[in-house]
């Protein structure tokens, strides 16, 4: 191979690279601002539905609302169609018993969230973007501490 093909190669693969970092970027802001949308929201927030399931971004004709640590928990939710909350609520049915109770301490009610939050993104991650769910993940040293807590 002389030089001019390898510059050529070199150019396709750092230009290849400049568009994946570039779509990971958009994807890494996009979820920070997401997720912060969702951490900051407000009860009256809370209750509008978007027009697209914000796990699967399909276009159902009839959304419901996930609340996200349990209803009893914490009134933050998100947009699911039906098949992406079924999903997520059969999966609320498998966290610690805890979860059952009513008037949690702050931190059962902060370490459900974050179950929540973790579940979200690791469905998120099966249906559109598979480096959600490292981010899913990396809420679970968080949640067995604010879990021993109580």
């Amino acid at each position: 191979m002389n030089r001019t093909s390898i510059s050529n190669i070199s150019v396709i693969i750092n230009s290849k690279i400049g568009l994946l970092r570039d779509h990971t970027d958009y994807i890494n802001d996009n979820s920070e601002s997401w997720l912060n949308n969702i951490n900051n929201q407000n009860r009256k927030e809370s209750l509008i539905r978007k027009e697209r399931c914000e796990i699967c971004n399909s276009k159902e004709d009839y959304f419901e609302g996930h609340h996200i640590a349990g209803r009893k928990h914490d009134y933050r939710q998100v947009t699911a169609c039906k098949s992406c909350h079924r999903w997520l609520s059969d999966k609320q049915k498998t966290w610690d018993k805890r979860w059952e109770k009513e008037n949690l301490s702050e931190n059962l009610r902060q370490a459900f969230f974050l179950q929540g939050l973790q579940d979200i993104l690791i469905l998120k991650s099966k249906k559109i973007e598979d480096f959600l769910e490292a981010l899913g993940y990396s809420y679970t040293e968080n949640i067995s501490e604010l879990l021993k807590r109580g």
